[in-house]
């Protein structure tokens, strides 16, 4: 999960909470807080805080976030309470889970305290939902394709990290990946996780994906605890 950085929101009102998309869009690009799909229809402006429950919150800045329809619709109305769960924009939720082609886990990092906080965000969007898993409850509806769409980046992510080493690191490649097909197929912490061995590519997608918390990685890429944050 992309940790993410927005402004204060100083002198910025909305009449609407719908108004405040193009100025999300602009600060973290079209891609969903939660799973990373690209929101290529439909953007939605995700209440952190449902405005059903925190109506005193239904125009703040800093309640809101972007989601997809199927991360939008699978946390709707469950209350949030700050303290006990992590956010991309105040942790950094990146390092907090483990990607691979199938599943996202909480990091075996993380300590006791740290892994709650994941868990109860992966739990809050049902991020770990998959048809193979033994529950149902933990399987997708037939409307939820992201497990789908997070597999088929993993697999594009292989191929371009397989021509990136066959064409000897070369850098026009590696910024077309940068730059052109990891922002069009979404899904940053995939391509994070694929070329963790590349500091080059990985300062490449956290400079190219807008509004990448850029305090939450070392110089060589790598994940560190975010300023201020818990993770």
């Amino acid at each position: 999960m992309r940790p993410i950085v927005k402004d204060d929101g100083a002198g910025r009102v909305y009449e609407e909470y719908q108004d405040a998309l193009d100025d999300l869009a602009d600060q973290i690009g079209l891609f969903c807080s939660y799973c990373e799909m690209p929101i290529k229809n439909a953007p939605e402006v995700e209440h952190v805080q449902p405005k059903s429950l925190e109506p005193d919150l239904a125009l703040e800045w800093s309640n809101f976030l972007l989601g997809c329809k199927s991360c939008n619709s699978t946390k709707g109305n469950t209350p949030v309470n700050l303290k006990v769960i992590a956010f991309p924009d105040t942790d950094n939720t990146f390092r907090g889970l483990s990607y691979n082609r199938d599943r996202i886990e909480v990091s075996n990092s993380l300590g006791e305290d740290q892994a709650a906080l994941m868990g109860r965000i992966v739990r809050l969007v049902k991020l770990h939902r998959h048809p193979h898993e033994l529950q149902p409850r933990d399987r997708p509806t037939r409307r939820d394709r992201r497990y789908k769409f997070r597999g088929e980046a993993w697999i594009l992510a292989e191929e371009m990290k397989q021509t990136y080493v066959d064409s000897g690191h070369d850098s026009t490649i590696g910024k077309l990946i940068t730059d052109k097909l990891a922002l069009e197929k979404g899904f940053f912490s995939i391509w994070m996780t694929v070329f963790s061995d590349h500091p080059e590519m990985l300062n490449g997608f956290i400079k190219s994906f807008p509004g990448t918390a850029q305090n939450c990685f070392d110089a060589e890429g790598a994940a560190r605890p975010r300023p201020g944050g818990r993770i």
